[in-house]
């Protein structure tokens, strides 16, 4: 059993434009990724989504990695976000019982 490494084609966004396009319109989408030559049909799925989300510049994003925190600050970081999610529980409790009791 041979295993394939999938390369990782940079597409441009004309190209990504051209392929939704064609989509939209009612285009086979395999048919499309043949005439391009992309191995993989899904990408142009992926596209469409990107594109009824953000419009032509999702088809432009590229993803960023996230900068890596040492164990301290994820400690720090998640800490405060379990204050800021009780004091907005409480809050929304305050909230609740005050509608109840009127």
């Amino acid at each position: 059993m041979s295993t394939s490494k999938r390369k990782n084609n940079k597409y441009s966004p004309e190209l990504k434009l051209e392929a939704v396009e064609r989509a939209m319109a009612g285009e086979s989408v395999l048919i499309i990724a043949s005439d391009y030559g992309i191995p993989d049909p899904d990408y142009i799925y992926v596209w469409i989504n990107r594109y009824k989300t953000y419009g032509e510049v999702g088809l432009k994003r590229k993803r960023r990695k996230q900068p890596q925190m040492d164990k301290d600050q994820l400690i720090q970081e998640l800490e405060m976000e379990n204050e800021i999610l009780k004091k907005y529980l409480a809050i929304l409790n305050e909230e609740g019982k005050s509608i109840n009791s009127r």
